[in-house]
């Protein structure tokens, strides 16, 4: 293995850290209110599911999840937005954000910033599903490799954590149903085959 791939390896599973035992509860269940209120949160929502092909209710999902969409969440360790450990929207850690700027192009950006943060939720399912080979659209097994990293994934799934998972892309449907039914922006017809793959 080349150093540029071992030190890629090295950044994701050190983004997968701190898998919580149960679901957060979730700010809203009306996820079309929420946008309402914040347009510029939905604009980006909107911006990340076309450029990576994510579902919006799986980038809600996620950073409903992570941080209960607080700007300034902390993970376990972290002490401001400068520390290593799960900060932000999406409570990604520094070294995977930083590779994150890198590889969109991006000489800097915050942790704290909701349009970055959901672009860096896309952009982790679309780097995991060029990586693995898992599409996508399969909601159970990138947030899991989101949490534990590539290699825990790849190691071995706790049940408790894929019963976590599962939960949460059970979620992530009811919020691309919910999207769908108030005409969000660009949201694809949430069809029995792509919900179907959502569950996987």
């Amino acid at each position: 293995m080349g150093r540029a791939k071992m030190r890629e390896l090295g950044l994701l599973m050190a983004c997968g850290l701190y898998l919580t035992a149960s679901p957060a509860h979730a700010q809203t269940q009306d996820m079309c209110a929420l946008m309402a209120r914040n347009p510029g949160w939905a604009e980006a929502v909107r911006s990340a599911s076309l450029t990576w092909k994510v579902s919006p209710g799986t980038i809600l999902t996620v950073i409903d999840q992570e941080s209960r969409f607080k700007a300034n969440a902390k993970g376990a360790g972290a002490v401001n937005a400068n520390s290593i450990r799960n900060f932000g929207f999406a409570q990604a850690n520094l070294r995977t954000w930083n590779w994150f700027l890198r590889d969109t192009g991006r000489t800097s950006g915050s942790r704290s910033n909701f349009a970055l943060a959901a672009d860096f939720v896309g952009w982790h399912f679309t780097k995991m599903e060029a990586r693995t080979g898992i599409p996508r659209s399969q909601f159970v097994s990138h947030y899991l490799i989101y949490k534990l990293g590539e290699g825990g994934f790849r190691r071995g799934v706790p049940q408790q954590a894929r019963s976590l998972a599962s939960t949460l892309g059970v979620r992530a449907q009811f919020h691309d149903r919910k999207l769908w039914d108030c005409s969000f922006g660009e949201v694809e017809d949430p069809d029995e085959e792509s919900l179907a793959a959502a569950s996987d």
